[in-house]
């Protein structure tokens, strides 16, 4: 199972529960990872954040058990029960004021690899994959 969260250069991912930013060309990005068939699951506070149209066709409410090659994205919510197998981590290349932190290499995570681009409010974005 693949869990999708967003930090920023100090591991910041949530301030008071609220998301620290939010950019259209990471979440297209991270739709377009996605399999035929496979959706990604959100919760219903993530959910406002895509459009219309990955909302009917990729994006599916998360329930409480995903299947091993489910792709969970999560904001200000605890990952930890999914037993996950992989995450990416998209970074923001910014400092953003944050409460709750996750440094995927104090969780036991190794980076395979990295991806930068080009995002739609943030000059750069990148995409880093870990495994355990």
């Amino acid at each position: 199972m693949t869990g999708i969260i967003a930090l920023d250069d100090r591991n910041g991912y949530s301030l008071f529960g609220k998301r620290l930013s939010k950019d259209k060309k990471m979440l297209e990005d991270m739709t377009g990872l996605l399999e035929v068939g496979q959706c990604l699951y959100v919760s219903k506070y993530s959910l406002g954040i895509f459009s219309e149209d990955l909302r009917r066709h990729l994006i599916c409410s998360l329930p409480d058990t995903v299947s091993d090659d489910g792709m969970i994205f999560f904001e200000a919510s605890d990952f930890s029960s999914f037993g996950l197998d992989r995450l990416i981590v998209y970074r923001w290349n910014r400092h953003y004021p944050s409460d709750v932190k996750y440094n995927p290499y104090l969780h036991g995570w190794k980076k395979i690899s990295s991806y930068d681009f080009r995002g739609y409010s943030h000059e750069k974005i990148t995409r880093e994959v870990y495994e355990r």
